[in-house]
């Protein structure tokens, strides 16, 4: 197949051109100065944007299913939704449960491993809690927060290998150290976010291969004042050091416009990843409600919130509303935009040889898209999953 007559957002920036797929990788793209002639078979852009296929980190839900459900249905549903929204690779994310839910969802979910259901590809879980501080619960069940302090439970969880992709986790809970150093240790991100922890505490845990902070800004600690001195947070920490990635819920309400902005100045275009954290309010009108493991929550026109107002409950976003979020509100071009929605994840995960560019001999994962960011096609190695 060939797609011609594209805006072709690449690494560095964007060139007209076309592209042709075989055996579901790029086979070539080309530059062209003018409009290509079409051909037969071939689909005509005319114009519009071609970027890759968006990678979304840390995700739990839309359309009134969690992945906790652990379910064929909930994993089909949500992942056709995301798909719809320029997604093409995506980490389903657990949320702080009993152990032998986790267990129960990571089970489910084994076979799917690097599978698509029809809709995004399932490329891993991300564990998200419940090794977190009980000062920085969130919209997380405070039931079920525990210390990592037993070897013997979070060794069962990464008995499931290259599945767990990602842990996000506090770094001062007792046993942080050691759950860090087994998540590198088995290829995975070890990720500081729900967290409460000072620098002094972060120093360790980035040599023991912290490399990641969840949802930058929200449920992790700061600058704090102790006597006359001053003492960093995660914040801080993941700000100064190079070596943390950080995500960004990038909805405008999660983290205001200001501050997305001195993340992206602080960090650069290859020190951020853009993600949903999108949760079962993702695709449902304003004001439904609906649960997360114990909490009450509600859809909003822009976001999720906890029922009682206490706190933000995920987010109802698309990565395509993420990356214009990004452009039109956090003042980044469309070439670094798209970069940290797809290549910066992509190269998290150990995987950017394989998609998160427009570069030959990668897997044809792709979404067009108009002037608008209105999405108006997605492929999956190189099949047309959906065309709006």
């Amino acid at each position: 197949m060939d797609i011609l007559n594209a805006q072709l957002i690449l690494p560095d920036e964007i060139r007209r051109g076309s592209l042709s797929i075989r055996d579901g990788r790029i086979h070539r793209v080309t530059h062209t100065a003018g409009r290509a002639k079409k051909s037969a078979g071939a689909l005509d852009l005319r114009g519009g944007f071609l970027a890759p296929g968006f990678v979304d980190l840390h995700i739990h839900g839309a359309l009134g299913h969690d992945m906790m459900e652990a379910t064929t249905e909930a994993f089909r549903t949500i992942t056709d939704f995301h798909l719809r929204g320029g997604t093409t690779s995506l980490t389903l994310t657990t949320l702080t449960a009993p152990h032998a839910d986790i267990l129960r969802v990571l089970a489910a979910l084994k076979p799917l491993h690097n599978q698509s259901l029809g809709g995004s590809r399932i490329v891993g879980v991300h564990v998200e809690g419940p090794y977190i501080s009980p000062l920085r619960v969130g919209a997380q069940n405070p039931q079920y927060v525990r210390p990592p302090s037993q070897p013997a439970e979070w060794r069962e969880l990464l008995r499931y290998g290259k599945l767990v992709t990602q842990m996000t986790l506090a770094p001062e809970e007792k046993g942080a150290m050691a759950l860090i150093r087994a998540l590198r240790r088995n290829g995975s991100i070890a990720s500081g976010g729900h967290t409460d922890a000072n620098h002094e505490q972060l120093i360790p845990a980035m040599r023991a291969g912290l490399n990641h902070a969840t949802h930058t800004f929200n449920q992790m600690s700061t600058i704090t004042k102790r006597g006359p001195y001053r003492w960093a947070g995660m914040i801080e920490f993941s700000l100064a050091h190079d070596e943390i990635l950080c995500e960004l819920i990038a909805d405008g309400k999660h983290v205001p416009p200001i501050i997305m902005k001195m993340l992206f100045n602080a960090k650069g275009r290859d020190g951020v990843c853009l993600i949903t954290d999108a949760t079962k309010g993702a695709g449902l009108k304003p004001g439904t409600e609906f649960e997360l493991f114990g909490m009450r929550a509600r859809s909003t026109a822009h976001t999720a919130e906890l029922v009682d107002g206490s706190g933000l409950a995920g987010s109802t976003l698309t990565m395509m509303r993420a990356v214009q979020t990004a452009v039109q509100q956090g003042g980044q071009t469309l070439v670094d935009a798209v970069r940290m929605a797809s290549y910066n994840p992509a190269r998290q995960l150990g995987r950017d040889g394989e998609f998160g560019s427009i570069t030959a001999g990668k897997r044809a994962d792709l979404v067009w898209f108009d002037d608008q960011f209105r999405v108006r096609g997605v492929w999956l190695d190189g099949e047309l999953r959906h065309q709006s």
